[in-house]
């Protein structure tokens, strides 16, 4: 689902687009929801989406040769 425009205002990022470009760019961003613990890319994913944490906390770690998880941040 497409996001709202204004969503996109309250970013730092994208502060400097007019509103045209803004309205043009949330035309093509989806706006989604996710459960806690929702995983949303693994190592080895292709590298073609950006992702935006609006509310909430994201964890990324990576898991060494036994398994075990390594947290390399949380934020």
């Amino acid at each position: 689902m497409p996001c709202d425009p204004n969503l996109l205002a309250g970013i730092k990022m994208f502060e400097l687009l007019n509103e045209d470009d803004r309205i043009a760019l949330a035309a093509v961003v989806d706006e989604m929801k996710l459960p806690q613990g929702h995983t949303l890319f693994q190592a080895g994913d292709p590298g073609d989406s950006l992702f935006i944490v609006q509310s909430g906390e994201i964890e990324l770690f990576i898991k060494d040769t036994a398994g075990q998880k390594i947290v390399l941040t949380t934020s």
